[in-house]
């Protein structure tokens, strides 16, 4: 993967992780580490296994999410 496009990827899930638990924010970030994923698939930046492995994570972020989301609401008692 091109380094530049790793930073800017790892900088992306920096913000998904430590945000605002606000289902908007949540949404915006998520859609940027998508966008960062699918351009840079597009483009040549990463190869397509990459790019699986790292929707793959970004899956697994949302599913943290949720469940952070559940626990807070009182969900998981």
């Amino acid at each position: 993967m091109n380094p530049d496009l790793r930073h800017t990827l790892d900088t992306a899930y920096e913000r998904l992780r430590h945000m605002d638990p606000s289902p908007t924010a949540f949404a915006g970030n998520y859609a940027l580490c998508l966008g960062i994923i699918m351009g840079g698939e597009t483009c040549g930046g990463m190869s397509k296994e990459e790019a699986a492995v790292e929707r793959a994570h970004l899956s697994m972020l949302a599913t943290m999410y949720e469940i952070k989301l559940g626990v807070r609401s009182g969900f998981g008692r």
